[in-house]
């Protein structure tokens, strides 16, 4: 799979980078980012008044917090990628029964596992899981922010498990451009399957959590979902994934082939011929 154009800069309104640690690679790691987002850089955290968002990094990792704006979201935990935190060790962790290894086509007793190219990576647990059980993932991410976290939660992630970052990859971009630039090679390039998350609806019933809520806030929601989908089937050589809300419509476009669910989750899965 190709490699991306790197990302241009972006502004995001009251965004500002924080620098509390005295490591030169994160202190290097963290201007070259603010550079790239057009962000102030603070070493102590700025009045809220002017900055609602502040990416900090520091000695252990980066993470974002709210600092004015909504105050439902000020306060309380930093939000971060922390992708060992997931369970890929337990028997429920490693079940293949799980919908989403079901959904990309992982069989007991096969050895087969696909390339999977994420289009949609948010915070890169669902790639996480995925490279968990051998697949070789491809992550994009366009929104900046999410990106810079999802990178870095992979870097501390392969000091912990290696085994299973080495099979992933998160690159910044915007995936549907990935998809474009893909539909128009030979084809030894596309992945075995496409997976989308798209931003869920607002409306449902159930709570979003505060990182989807501030990640809500920094990339919009995701309007271009149904070209996703019909940039996908035109890629993918064996199956399209689309993440939805158990009780969602379907994304607008073929309708899934069969549909794998969960407790609050389902997987409509779109076979290519």
């Amino acid at each position: 799979m190709p490699e991306p154009d790197p990302y241009a800069p972006v502004i995001i309104p009251g965004l500002c980078v924080v620098i509390q640690t005295q490591d030169d690679l994160r202190v290097a790691r963290a201007q070259t980012l603010a550079q790239d987002l057009s962000a102030p850089v603070f070493y102590e955290m700025p009045a809220p008044e002017k900055h609602h968002f502040a990416l900090i990094q520091t000695d252990q990792r980066a993470e974002l917090r709210v600092l004015g704006g909504d105050r439902s979201l000020v306060g309380g935990r930093a939000i971060c990628c922390d992708l060992t935190a997931l369970d890929t060790q337990s028997g429920p962790g490693r079940s293949l029964s799980q919908p989403l290894l079901k959904a990309v086509g992982i069989k007991r007793r096969e050895p087969y596992r696909p390339r999977v190219l994420d289009v949609t990576a948010g915070l890169g647990e669902d790639a996480w899981v995925l490279a968990s059980v051998g697949c070789e993932v491809l992550a994009y991410e366009r929104n900046p922010v999410t990106h810079a976290l999802l990178a870095d939660g992979l870097m501390r992630g392969g000091t912990v498990e290696p085994q299973i970052a080495e099979r992933m990859r998160v690159m910044p971009g915007d995936g549907i451009k990935a998809l474009h630039a893909l539909a128009e090679t030979d084809g030894s390039d596309r992945p075995d399957v496409v997976y989308l998350d798209p931003m869920f609806p607002l409306g449902r019933k159930t709570a979003e959590r505060k990182a989807m809520r501030v990640l809500r806030m920094l990339s919009g929601d995701d309007p271009d979902a149904h070209e996703l989908l019909a940039a996908a089937v035109r890629v993918a050589t064996r199956r399209v994934v689309v993440k939805r809300p158990l009780r969602s419509p379907a994304l607008q476009g073929p309708e899934p082939t069969v549909v794998h669910k969960g407790k609050s989750l389902r997987f409509d899965v779109y076979v290519v011929h």
